[in-house]
């Protein structure tokens, strides 16, 4: 099983028909970043292929590494993109639940926001950076 190196792969080379082939044909959710939601593999590539050539030719998505586990993997990521000539890196997790056959049925997305500091509390709530 190893949906979710096949799902970055095809991301990366913008292969939007290849990475279709790694959601169930039963059914999809995701939910983004930002409460954001999608409810059709077909419609999330269609998403993907409108919005990722946007972000430049150094946009990827990097696995530092996933975990399978039942009808479940969790990948922690590092998302990379250029704002203003400067690179950037964001960490963030993707867990994908996955059918009997190993292809994603739905994907939740959590990031890291490093450059922001907390509307609650400011820098007092938060730890050091390193």
């Amino acid at each position: 099983m190893a949906v979710v190196e096949d799902f970055l792969e095809r991301y990366n080379a913008r292969d939007w028909d290849a990475l279709a082939r790694c959601f169930s044909p039963d059914g999809f959710h995701r939910i983004g970043p930002f409460g954001d939601t999608i409810d059709s593999s077909a419609e999330y590539v269609s998403f993907l292929a409108r919005i990722v050539p946007t972000l430049g030719d150094t946009y990827e998505l990097d696995l530092v590494r996933v975990i399978y586990c039942d009808q479940f993997a969790t990948a922690e990521l590092i998302e990379r993109f250029e704002v203003d000539g400067e690179l950037r890196t964001t960490p963030e997790v993707i867990i994908y639940d996955l059918d009997a056959e190993g292809l994603i049925t739905s994907m939740h997305l959590y990031v890291q926001r490093h450059n922001e500091v907390p509307p609650a509390g400011g820098r007092d709530a938060m730890g050091h950076r390193d």
